[in-house]
């Protein structure tokens, strides 16, 4: 079974869960560099451009999340979260 993350510090989190799981994928919540382990695909929920930038840096997401985007894990971003 495909497991989609969801970066979970601002937007529509809960949404997309149930959007995945409508699907038949399983969700998983982004909240640390962990979290990206594993992963599928990864969905950035909208939200506040210049404020997503922040919190990836507070939570030391930025740096992993950009590696693991060139190493081709795939991801949508919805609204500001492209």
């Amino acid at each position: 079974m495909k497991r989609i993350g969801v970066l979970a510090l601002q937007g529509d989190v809960r949404e997309h869960f149930s959007a995945i799981e409508n699907c038949g994928a399983v969700a998983s919540e982004v909240k640390r560099p962990s979290d990206l382990e594993n992963l599928d695909g990864l969905i950035i929920p909208g939200g506040e451009s210049t404020t997503i930038a922040k919190l990836l840096r507070i939570f030391d997401l930025f740096e992993p999340l950009q590696k693991a985007l060139q190493n081709g894990l795939p991801v949508y971003g919805s609204c500001a979260g492209m």
